[in-house]
């Protein structure tokens, strides 16, 4: 039987585990390889012509790791290549160095809203597309955060009005597919849009995936993947959330004026080479060799983070001995109050909440892409004296999570995670030990 005074080293061998897991190079290592004048993506088969041009797009939070392992397979078959990569705010620094050919164009955009340098990368990724012909080839790198780190916002629509859409859209506690449908339905390169645009070339898309379902209209918004826009959605989906009256004028004349035809587009190829499943996975894996017994509550985690820290909590009170509970998916923070935190941090301080008097317990709740919320941690984890702790400083654990206040609480008593952006973006992993008490 493991021992509760261990508890520490094995949340971190579990984190190192899920992060190992997630890690972006590796994936795209395993599904693309190239053998002379064929590339593999996946499964698929693709004979590269003599005279064509390749050219690579990387956009998301993985971009950076993602477009290294391309150009190391590449090398100079590469025409030209753009990376946008994540500028996060409160948080120093951009992410991991990482090594690209000169053929690649390195653009700092914003996250998680929209901002020049969003523009700034949408605007580079069109002019670079309008050099595509029939025997070329577009490696499109896709992986989370691409909605807002590359934009091209459709006629009449600012850049700043977009900002302010997306910050409403974030703030109602809408589901991220439900975001990404109204962000598409807004966007020139959304919902097939960098597809369109680079026809009559041949599109390979590899896709790492932080949308529960994996969806991948949803991933990104869809660069890639080709579909009619249904902008009466995205006007009920803001009239769900009562936002409708409060997106900027032309947000709702946008989406209200008819759409012209959208220009065709070759069938791209979608390779999905990440998801969260493979980090559940291999935390599963790693709790065994830590002498665990493993049990995957559920790949499909959503609905406010408070709500599932006390799901995971309930289930923990429950749990045997010796039992590690694990959960992956995405949550919601529904803003309340003008605190501080972000959606791991909440589920950590509601589970512990809950099991405030329970004894032999400990928890852990991280974001893969190491940025939770408007923050520099990625998360937190909590044991059986974290709330007491709290209390003995002077804290309000119910107070903190009504205010969205997380952040400072978990601060002092020492739970925040803190590893700096990891260079992946596989949604989020929530885990509990059960001790003999």
């Amino acid at each position: 039987m493991t021992e509760y005074a261990r508890r520490k080293s094995h949340l971190t061998a579990l984190r190192k585990a899920a992060l190992a897991a997630a890690d972006a190079s590796a994936a795209v290592r395993r599904h693309l390889s190239l053998e002379s004048q064929v590339l593999r993506a996946g499964d698929h088969r693709v004979d590269l012509q003599p005279n064509g041009k390749i050219f690579v797009i990387a956009i998301g939070k993985a971009a950076p790791a993602m477009a290294s392992a391309t150009s190391a397979l590449l090398k100079r078959r590469v025409t030209e290549g753009l990376v946008t990569e994540p500028r996060y705010p409160g948080v120093e620094g951009r992410g991991r160095k990482t090594r690209l050919s000169r053929a690649f164009q390195s653009i700092v955009t914003e996250h998680p809203l929209p901002g020049p340098g969003s523009l700034d990368a949408g605007v580079t990724a069109t002019a670079l597309l309008t050099e595509t012909g029939e025997g070329d080839l577009v490696l499109v790198l896709v992986s989370g955060g691409a909605s807002a780190m590359i934009e091209l916002p459709l006629r009449g629509v600012s850049m700043e009005e977009l900002r302010v859409t997306n910050q409403l859209l974030l703030a109602s506690g809408a589901p991220i597919e439900e975001v990404n449908q109204v962000r598409g339905a807004l966007s020139q390169l959304k919902s097939g849009g960098l597809a369109r645009l680079a026809a009559p070339a041949r599109v390979i898309s590899l896709i790492l995936s932080d949308v529960v379902g994996d969806r991948l209209g949803s991933i990104g918004s869809g660069p890639t993947v080709v579909r009619t826009s249904r902008p009466e959605q995205a006007v009920n989906m803001l009239r769900e959330y009562r936002i409708w009256e409060a997106v900027p004028a032309s947000i709702r004349e946008a989406l209200e004026r008819p759409r012209p035809k959208p220009s065709p587009a070759r069938r791209p190829i979608h390779v999905l080479v990440g998801s969260n499943r493979m980090v559940l996975e291999a935390v599963a894996e790693k709790a065994g060799e830590l002498g665990f017994k493993p049990k995957i509550l559920t790949g499909n985690l959503r609905g406010e983070a408070r709500v599932a820290g006390w799901l995971l909590a309930s289930r923990l009170r429950t749990a045997n001995p010796g039992d590690c509970l694990i959960m992956g998916g995405e949550t919601t923070v529904r803003i309340r109050g003008d605190g501080l935190g972000g959606r791991n941090q909440e589920l950590a301080l509601g589970a512990a909440t809950a099991l405030e008097g329970e004894s032999g317990f400990a928890l852990m709740s991280l974001a893969t892409d190491g940025i939770d919320g408007p923050t520099d941690a990625a998360g937190a984890q909590i044991d059986a004296k974290s709330i007491q702790r709290a209390k003995v400083q002077g804290f309000h654990p119910d107070a903190a999570l009504a205010r969205n206040d997380a952040y400072p609480l978990l601060d002092a008593i020492g739970a925040l995670i803190k590893i700096g952006p990891t260079g992946t973006n596989l949604n989020d992993i929530a885990l509990g030990l059960k001790y003999r008490g």
